[in-house]
């Protein structure tokens, strides 16, 4: 058997792949999304990344990620439009959301009746959020 089996979209699905945690990042900084990336994949994760709301509600239909992480403050559809539209299609609760946000104008405990997981300000440490993936993943 090959390490390698053809779908029928035609692209192979490597056996490595199947079981790995995917994480969406929808983040609208570029630098921060590729640290992400990089380290989150290099501690196993399976990694989709979105600039903004309407990105990432994208690739959440399409990829159906096991945690989500969320800026809150970005352009176009932001984080709060991306909470408000999981709510309006009963999405919300279905995966667990780390909202990881530098300036939180809102009180932390409205943030977390709206659905999401959890809240890890920006800066933050990387092994700490890594723990929170691993612990919210299922």
């Amino acid at each position: 058997m090959s390490e390698a089996q053809p779908q029928r979209t035609g692209h192979p699905t490597r056996l490595a792949d199947v079981d790995r945690k995917r994480v969406l990042v929808i983040d609208d900084d570029l630098p921060l999304r590729g640290m992400l990336a990089a380290a989150l994949r290099q501690h196993g994760f399976q990694v989709i990344l979105a600039g903004d709301g309407a990105e990432g509600q994208r690739a959440l239909t399409i990829h159906q990620p096991h945690v989500i992480l969320l800026d809150l403050a970005m352009p176009e559809v932001n984080g709060w439009d991306f909470l408000q539209h999981l709510q309006e299609t009963g999405r919300i609760g279905k995966v667990p959301i780390i909202v990881v946000s530098a300036h939180l104008r809102v009180d932390p405990q409205t943030i977390l009746q709206m659905g999401v997981s959890a809240i890890l300000p920006k800066p933050f440490n990387l092994l700490e959020l890594i723990d929170l993936i691993e612990h919210l993943a299922p």
